[in-house]
């Protein structure tokens, strides 16, 4: 069966929207993890990754509205038969699905293109260390220039800013431990950078919504914790192991003074990060965070890395929210697609073994925050079925609670305007 790919919901306000540009062409082998096409709005340039590795057919043109969570390709194994049927809901002419990467005007020039077109991240490296990228060939799909190319260009030219900065970006860490984690900035912006932790089971994607529709101009580093998403799929032994991953990633990104923020899993690690004292973290906002106290759903733990299909994924996807509107079909069907990847699953498995073995919490933060300089606000509902809200109880002094009613396990998503405000408050008293 092939994979579906699907159009994301990259803003709270549209239902559906247009594929900027495709990145590969009809019949291309695309690996998972690989950029396959953008979408832009009225914030950022979002880059859409492919969910599997396989020969990528029936494109949807990019002049076509497509509906959020509607299929905008499809992905064959290698051999698998395919038909001409095109991709639902949408109708268009053979020479619009069969499409070719779209080359953006100003890198045209009488039809030909000029150099390739760099990500995003490519752009911003080279604009900070003067870097002109006419002529450079990439290493990503189709010779497109990519974050490694630019550093190696930029090493070669001597613009590194110091050796121990350059020792971070251009040299894999020695110790496997300080491995840095697969990092995504999800909104370019002035001003003091948030960091983005995830939870048990998700992967950097869950800021998207969150970010799509909100108003602000900081920018928006978002992570995937150790064996989620693209991260490396070897479990650290504690969570001291796993801020280190994260420090290192930190230093590869040259990332200063900054805000971090935490869902869940993503929260008792933003927590023991902000306690140790090698980051200039100058504000914590947590959300429904994990480590206030041993009980948490251990049904939902093991049923959510049991169940494959969406029928039996939506029961499980529907207890993190208080409203089940909120578990959208674009949301269950990436988790659709991330339960199809054996190894991927198996490594959360392993994590949620270390971290929460027989539906127990083995990590506690309270202490953490007790010691605490910074502001830390911590967003809970009342109504969460993952995590106890009667754990909020004994907070430290220090620590904001706002407690959200008719709300669940994610407060970012379900509220996602109350919880760019508070973001914003802790950003501004930082």
């Amino acid at each position: 069966m092939p994979i579906h790919v699907v159009y994301p919901k990259v803003s709270l306000e549209l239902s559906s929207g247009r594929i900027a540009r495709w990145l590969v062409a009809e019949g291309e082998t695309v690996r998972q993890g690989q950029v396959l096409f953008e979408i832009d709005n009225d914030k950022a340039a979002v880059e859409v990754e492919s969910p599997a590795t396989g020969i990528i057919r029936e494109l949807t043109g990019s002049e076509i509205e497509v509906e959020v969570g509607g299929n905008v390709a499809r992905i064959y194994a290698d051999g698998e038969p395919h038909g001409d049927d095109k991709v639902a809901a949408v109708e268009t002419p053979a020479a619009e699905v069969k499409a070719t990467p779209v080359v953006p005007a100003a890198e045209r020039q009488n039809g030909r293109r000029q150099h390739p077109n760099p990500t995003p991240l490519a752009r911003r490296i080279a604009r900070e260390h003067g870097i002109l990228l006419d002529g450079l060939h990439g290493t990503g799909p189709g010779g497109r220039v990519q974050k490694t190319d630019v550093i190696a260009k930029i090493g070669k030219a001597g613009h590194v800013r110091s050796m121990a900065v350059e020792s971070i970006v251009l040299q894999a860490p020695r110790d496997a431990s300080r491995a840095p984690l697969n990092a995504a900035w999800l909104r370019r912006g002035q001003g003091l950078p948030v960091v983005f932790l995830h939870g048990f089971s998700a992967d950097l994607n869950n800021w998207r919504g969150m970010l799509a529709g909100a108003r602000g101009d900081w920018p928006a580093l978002a992570l995937d914790l150790p064996a989620h998403g693209r991260s490396p799929r070897n479990v650290p032994e504690d969570l001291e192991r796993m801020a280190d991953h994260v420090e290192a990633t930190l230093a590869a990104e040259q990332v200063g003074p900054l805000v971090l923020a935490g869902h869940s899993f993503g929260g008792a690690l933003a927590a023991r990060l902000a306690s140790r004292g090698q980051l200039d973290i100058r504000g914590l906002c947590l959300f429904a965070p994990a480590g206030l106290g041993p009980e948490i759903n251990g049904a939902f733990v093991d049923g959510v890395l049991r169940a494959r299909r969406s029928e039996s994924l939506r029961p499980w996807l529907e207890l993190l929210a208080h409203n089940p509107a909120t578990i959208s079909p674009a949301f269950l069907q990436a988790v659709v697609q991330q339960r199809g990847d054996e190894g991927l699953t198996a490594a959360m498995r392993a994590f949620a073994e270390r971290f929460l073995p027989d539906g127990t919490q083995v990590a506690s933060i309270r202490s953490d925050l007790a010691r605490l300089p910074c502001p830390v606000r911590v967003v809970f509902g009342r109504q969460d079925r993952i995590l106890p809200f009667a754990a909020t109880a004994g907070l430290p002094g220090n620590v904001g609670l706002h407690a959200v009613d008719n709300c669940g396990h994610m407060p970012h998503l379900e509220y996602p305007a109350l919880a760019m405000t508070i973001l914003d408050e802790v950003r501004r008293s930082s």
